[in-house]
């Protein structure tokens, strides 16, 4: 038959902990502080929200667009100055100015979805944007080239 082994209790220490218990064999020691559950369990989530962060950034830096300034004014008063130096009858004026208007929406729509970008009136931009009117210039240019 099997004895039980018991240790004798000292007088007046009722202790109910578990781990105050001792088992013949076996030595007892607490979790150490690195295998908590609660500390995996945070740690665990400070990943997590470290990772997501992360994620979060990569989004809206590649989704964000580049903001880029155009002289509209400019473009459109160099072409009104070109046009007044040549002598054209109103119907010739007419076609030219519908033309250009033609040319200067096709180029900047084209430019916009080609390069993904925002494109803002110089006048409404008080610092920053690469300034794209010398392209859009050129484009409406060689588009305006069959002109009348």
């Amino acid at each position: 038959m099997q004895e039980e082994y018991s240790q004798p209790a000292e007088a007046g220490s009722e202790s109910t902990d578990p781990a105050d218990i001792s088992v013949p064999g076996r030595i007892h020691t607490k979790p150490s502080f690195l295998h908590s559950r609660w500390l995996c369990a945070g740690v665990a989530g400070l990943l997590m929200a470290v990772i997501s962060a992360g994620v979060s950034v990569l989004v809206v830096q590649s989704s964000q667009r580049d903001t880029v300034v155009f002289d509209m004014k400019g473009t459109i008063d160099a072409f009104k100055q070109q046009t007044a130096q040549t002598a054209l009858s109103r119907e010739a004026a007419d076609t030219l100015t519908q033309r250009f208007s033609t040319a200067l929406n096709s180029s900047l729509s084209g430019w916009q979805e080609k390069h993904d970008s925002v494109i803002m009136v110089k006048g409404a931009v008080v610092s920053g944007g690469t300034d794209i009117t010398p392209v859009i210039q050129a484009d409406i240019a060689r588009q305006m080239q069959g002109a009348p």
